[in-house]
């Protein structure tokens, strides 16, 4: 997908892109955090046919939407390309084991699993390491035996 950016003077930044239906939209980022996700007519590429408007944590919590369902999408094409691997993304709660932890200090490293990536504010840490201190908050993603990946979700999540 290719973005055009364009700076509005006076209101901020325009980006905009075409999907792979032909739909054209844009977002409009305004210095505030606002943001204006703008769908455009198919004939007539600068006429709006809807704009929704989204304050800062609207719009935070749309991108995390759209996040994990890429993020999902993505574990279960792995899933499908190798019979036997569970892959879970875990989020780590207030309390929890791993809360303040090490990896290697939650005794999940011991157990038949990997640990793919953490997802921390929104960034994602590829192959973080057993050195990796979790947090509340982060995600965790491991791939393994389906019992040893319910465990995971048992200590991480604090059930």
């Amino acid at each position: 997908m290719r973005f055009e950016r364009t700076v509005i003077p006076g209101v901020g930044l325009c980006q905009r892109f075409a999907t792979a239906h032909g739909q054209q939209a844009g977002v409009i980022s305004h210095p505030g955090g606002r943001r204006d996700v703008v769908i455009y007519h198919p004939e007539d590429s600068d006429t709006a046919l809807c704009t929704l408007v989204l304050d800062r944590s609207e719009a935070q919590a749309v991108a995390g939407v759209l996040n994990q369902a890429v993020t999902v999408d993505h574990l279960a094409e792995l899933e499908r390309q190798l019979p036997g691997v569970t892959v879970v993304r875990i989020p780590v709660t207030v309390g929890s084991v791993g809360d303040g932890r090490r990896w290697r200090d939650t005794a999940l490293s011991r157990r038949p699993l990997s640990l793919l990536a953490v997802v921390r504010a929104g960034r994602v840490v590829p192959t973080p390491g057993d050195d990796y201190v979790l947090l509340a908050g982060d995600e965790v993603v491991v791939a393994g035996a389906e019992s040893a990946t319910t465990t995971a979700v048992d200590v991480l999540a604090g059930h």
